[in-house]
């Protein structure tokens, strides 16, 4: 499958609906992710600041840029390069990692886990040029 098809194919609201253990984790670490968008090229999901007093949104949601590398979506945090958020395999985004396979399915808003419904709320693309001084 080509770029093009899984871009087309992986849009819409994704929600983490199972985790299984796994011998091959590929020495990767897993993410925090729960529920995610991703539409037009860009991800939404939440992220938790891990540093206090580091600028933060309202809600911890962001509407962040988003590319592909061949299945593996990636998103480029507030302040950070490219982190890869999951891969796209058999029309359903997996993310591999600390031993589990964490498998998310396309979701309905209606089914959005109630602290994740923030999600819902219209945003724009994060300025990645906040903070940046000269």
């Amino acid at each position: 499958m080509t770029n093009r098809e899984n871009e087309r194919e992986a849009e819409g609201l994704w929600q983490l609906a199972e985790t299984v253990a796994i011998a091959d984790d590929r020495g990767k670490q897993i993410n925090n992710a729960v529920t995610f968008r991703y539409a037009d090229g860009t991800v939404t999901l939440r992220m938790l600041s891990p540093k206090p007093g580091l600028w933060r949104s309202e809600d911890d949601f962001y509407k962040l840029t988003a590319n592909w590398e061949g299945d593996a979506l990636y998103y480029r945090p507030p302040f950070g390069d490219f982190a890869e958020l999951a891969i796209f395999e058999d029309g359903r985004f997996v993310n591999i990692g600390n031993g589990v396979k964490r498998i998310f399915e396309r979701i309905a808003e209606d089914d959005v886990v109630d602290w994740n419904r923030d999600i819902l709320n219209r945003r724009d693309l994060h300025d990645y040029g906040m903070g940046v001084s000269g």
